[in-house]
């Protein structure tokens, strides 16, 4: 069975996840130890032949990209932007109530001014479906995104119980079987 596949790559280190702080739709810079980290995930890729590659529009996603595949051409995608934390942005993680924090790495809690899961799962899954109508079976497409979104397609698409939460440039895989005549 020929399968396309789409593989889902968490952005680089950025400014943000060193200082320990929410980041959500603020624009942060990758370091650079993360633009390091990913000019050596080359080596990863080299095996894959990636028909397209799509990011989301926020520039640590970019700047990774630039660093794994600096003469390649991405497409942006909205659907992959990071979820908007609302009144967390900025907040260092160890600031704000850690049961709460817990509830919305579940699922099960939206911060103050945040967006809603229901949304976000909606908009990744008509840019994964979109995606997936868009290319032939056997394509192989790669997305570079955050860890809120790596979450939420992990929920949906992944039968993930536990390690729901990304390490930056970790990657996992879906795949959808080609079509039924």
């Amino acid at each position: 069975m020929c399968m396309k596949q789409i593989l889902f790559l968490r952005h680089a280190k950025t400014e943000m996840n060193e200082k320990g702080r929410f980041c959500g739709i603020i624009d942060t810079n990758v370091t650079e130890e993360g633009i390091r980290q990913a000019e050596e995930m080359r080596k990863t890729f080299k095996e894959y032949h990636f028909d397209a590659i799509y990011c989301s529009p926020l520039k640590r996603t970019k700047q990774t990209l630039e660093a794994i595949f600096p003469k390649r051409k991405f497409i942006e995608e909205d659907g992959f932007t990071e979820i908007s934390l609302g009144d967390w942005e900025g907040l260092k993680k160890e600031d704000v109530n850690q049961k709460l924090r817990k509830a919305f790495q579940q699922g099960n809690y939206t911060p103050p001014h945040g967006e809603k899961h229901e949304v976000v799962e909606a908009r990744v899954k008509e840019a994964i479906e979109r995606i997936f109508a868009t290319y032939p079976d056997g394509s192989v497409i790669l997305v570079c995104t955050s860890n809120g979104i790596m979450r939420t397609i992990k929920k949906m698409y992944t039968i993930q119980t536990k390690n729901i939460m990304s390490k930056n440039l970790e990657y996992f895989i879906v795949k959808k079987p080609e079509q039924q005549m």
